[in-house]
């Protein structure tokens, strides 16, 4: 459940930037070295990439808050025709990255390799899915608050 708690109300980053992660930034500097506008480009780096459809986000509404398939695709829909804003959030804290040993490379890779997995649900998931990829492993080693912050990052 360590990715959910990861999305938490505002399903991280989403909104307009790059493509593709990409930065200026020597990627192998650590995030905790970081100054506040180099922070910042980062999180501007990574909007873009893990940027979630309404449909991704209602997926995972739906897989969470279901008890069988069915009842999964019944939150989808309704969650597809809800009026209500879709629950990204462009907030990126990088107060997180203070003191934080992992790499800019290191960072970005996780937290992409996490949208990958969100876009990839279904209804017709596992709830098992929702664990941090391989690709987390030594962020959340080194500098959980980056995973642990449901409130953005």
């Amino acid at each position: 459940m360590m990715l959910l708690g990861v999305l938490g109300a505002g399903l991280a980053l989403a909104a307009c930037g790059g493509d593709g992660g990409e930065t200026a930034l020597d990627e192998n500097r650590q995030l905790g070295e970081l100054t506040t506008k180099e922070a910042s480009q980062v999180c501007d780096d990574l909007k873009e990439p893990m940027k979630l459809a309404r449909a991704d986000q209602c997926d995972l509404i739906g897989l969470v808050n279901a008890s069988d398939i069915e009842e999964c695709v019944a939150i989808w829909r309704a969650c597809i025709l809800s009026a209500d804003e879709p629950l990204t959030s462009t907030r990126c804290f990088t107060y997180d990255f203070e003191g934080c040993t992992v790499t800019v490379a290191e960072a970005k890779t996780c937290l992409i390799a996490m949208a990958g997995t969100l876009k990839a649900l279904s209804c017709g998931s596992s709830l098992d899915l929702l664990q941090p990829p391989a690709e987390c492993v030594g962020v959340r080693a080194l500098c959980p608050s980056i995973l642990e912050n449901g409130e953005g990052f």
